[in-house]
């Protein structure tokens, strides 16, 4: 059977993924940037990678579809990367050895001596290949090329890895076959499967059995997620939950948060509602909610964070608060000495949304009235109480924090209005559900010393 869906597979399914993917490259510039970056990507790696680069130390390959993804793997890496250089060091100063001076290729950030981890990272989407372009964890960066045999066969010869880490699902087939022929162990990392997913369709299980019979390990997030897993997986996978690592990487997070806003925003002395990753659906009810709550107090401050702060989008913002006739001002407009008459702030830059929440009292996650919610774990980690819409069945979080009081759902801007009126009215519930919301962050860490573990295991 496994030979039949091989087949199938990469007959059918592989030509139509890249056939799609051409003819949607016409009208989304996100998939024309990534068919650019994996024009020739191959043929490029070959000539910068220095041939044995990859073999004096023990390669960890990360695959993340996205950003998203990539914040997962962060504390994976960052915890063997230091595990790995330790080990390595303390074994040359037991042995009188010093640190080897290999050069480094434009590909290849640094040169680690023997022993020490190399990390690849691999991107399908260009949003997470840009963000990570200069992480200097890792020593290779590079899109994930299309998933044919053939394409698989020379990323893994060209990389030699130890080990396969996919990050959270974004599991291609040929990538998982290629390891299995090639003895490369494979692990599903932060694995989650909502219970709606297409993947829990019987033809799509039957198929995805092929695949995930190579997989040596799933690191599942929850309990029930590893059920959902056990569907498509053969009997006798090996299923463990082991949590979530954003627990660990937003804790991380919150140590640095801050650094980012010095000089960008004036102080604030009213209340301040954070509006994060939203979407036009999302503004629609946040703006309706936000102009209920100011005939309820003169000064309120909103700061809302669109997802994807693109120039069509700011426009398309721009034009919603001029028909609800609520002024606003870009963050790139404010600054410490700045005064505001009552404008909103629109934030049109990246990499600044988990410090925004430090300034809130209340933040509402956007993605929930567009499709699927985005990191409410974000202003949970600060201690603030989090608002949420109706769509929130892709975040075991969210859901976690709903049924502990600190995540609040709301159906429309109406009911929005109501419970911000209700926290912003009591300071001692505010605080209260902010302390829940962090503890619950708190309580869940310790996902990324499982997974080490695991791997150590597995390597």
């Amino acid at each position: 059977m496994d030979f039949l869906w091989r087949a199938l597979y990469n007959v059918t399914a592989a030509p139509l993924f890249y056939i799609s993917f051409r003819v949607y490259s016409l009208f989304n510039s996100k998939v024309r940037e990534g068919l650019r970056g994996r024009k020739g990507m191959l043929d490029r790696l070959s000539e910068r990678v220095p041939v044995g680069a990859m073999h004096a130390s023990p390669v960890l390959w990360f695959h993340c579809a996205s950003v998203g993804e990539f914040e997962q793997a962060k504390p994976l890496i960052a915890a063997f990367k230091e595990k790995k250089t330790t080990e390595a060091r303390r074994h040359r100063e037991g042995h009188g050895e010093k640190k080897s001076d290999s050069s480094a290729s434009p590909c290849l950030r640094g040169s680690p001596s023997d022993g020490e981890a190399r990390i690849v990272v691999s991107f399908f989407s260009p949003s997470g290949y840009n963000v990570a372009a200069n992480y200097p964890q890792a020593d290779l960066v590079c899109y994930l090329p299309l998933d044919t045999a053939r394409n698989a066969r020379r990323m893994f010869q060209l990389i030699h890895p130890s080990i396969l880490i996919f990050v959270k699902f974004d599991v291609w087939p040929n990538h998982v076959w290629t390891a299995a022929k090639m003895s490369v162990p494979v692990i599903l990392a932060d694995a989650t499967l909502h219970e709606r997913s297409k993947r829990l369709w019987p033809v799509t299980r039957s198929f995805l059995k092929s695949v995930h019979r190579h997989i040596n390990l799933h690191c599942a997030i929850s309990a029930s997620d590893a059920q959902r897993l056990e569907r498509i997986c053969p009997k006798g996978a090996q299923i463990l939950v082991t949590g979530d690592t954003r627990f660990d990487q937003v804790i991380a997070r919150r140590s640095s948060a801050g650094r980012k806003l010095e000089g960008l925003l004036p102080q604030f002395e009213t209340p301040v509602i954070i509006a994060g990753s939203t979407y036009i659906e999302d503004e629609k009810v946040v703006i309706e909610a936000y102009q209920k709550v100011l005939a309820r107090w003169d000064k309120v401050q909103l700061i809302l964070v669109p997802h994807e702060p693109e120039p069509d989008r700011l426009e398309e913002i721009g034009a919603l608060m001029s028909q609800q006739d609520l002024p606003y001002v870009l963050l790139s407009q404010t600054g410490k000495g700045a005064e505001l008459n009552g404008e909103a702030i629109v934030v049109d830059r990246v990499g600044v949304l988990a410090e925004l929440y430090l300034l809130g009292d209340v933040a509402f996650i956007g993605g929930s009235f567009h499709g699927s919610v985005h990191n409410v774990m974000e202003p949970a980690v600060m201690g603030k109480p989090v608002l949420f819409g109706p769509t929130i069945h892709n975040s075991l979080e969210a859901m976690m924090l709903r049924e502990c009081g600190a995540g609040i759902m709301v159906e429309d801007s109406d009911q929005m209005a109501l419970e911000l009126i209700r926290l912003l009215s009591d300071d001692e519930l505010r605080e209260k559900l902010g302390r829940a919301a962090q503890a619950l962050i708190e309580e869940n860490a310790g996902a990324t010393e499982r997974i080490v573990s695991c791997i150590n295991e597995l390597l």
